[in-house]
């Protein structure tokens, strides 16, 4: 009988740990994609203003974004191709032969 309580024991414990230890956060996620919207919603503002005119009142600024964004070359490298094919193998190449010689030199 005493067998029988230590197994349902050890049962119960190895499902709460591994529950526990699946069920991860996801904050980097959200976190992120927080930001994404966030930095969406501005710059859809920005473009906004640029077609009222240009100007933002309520900041003190009467240029948008102040002259520090360039709202429409934003974002622009991560959606651009800029590399060709060839040009990404030997990226590639470049990045795992790096790689192999660090783990050779550790």
């Amino acid at each position: 009988m005493k067998q029988v309580h230590m197994f349902m024991y050890f049962l119960i414990c190895s499902t709460l740990i591994i529950t526990l230890t699946s069920c991860s956060p996801v904050h980097s996620r959200i976190s992120s994609r927080m930001k994404r919207q966030s930095a969406d919603v501005r710059t859809a503002e920005y473009l906004a203003w640029i077609a009222l005119g240009g100007k933002v009142p309520s900041r003190g600024c009467e240029i948008v974004a102040c002259g520090v964004v360039d709202v429409y070359s934003s974002g622009k490298k991560k959606r651009d191709n800029q590399l060709s094919d060839e040009e990404r193998l030997s990226l590639l190449r470049a990045l795992i032969t790096r790689a192999a010689q660090e783990n050779t030199s550790s």
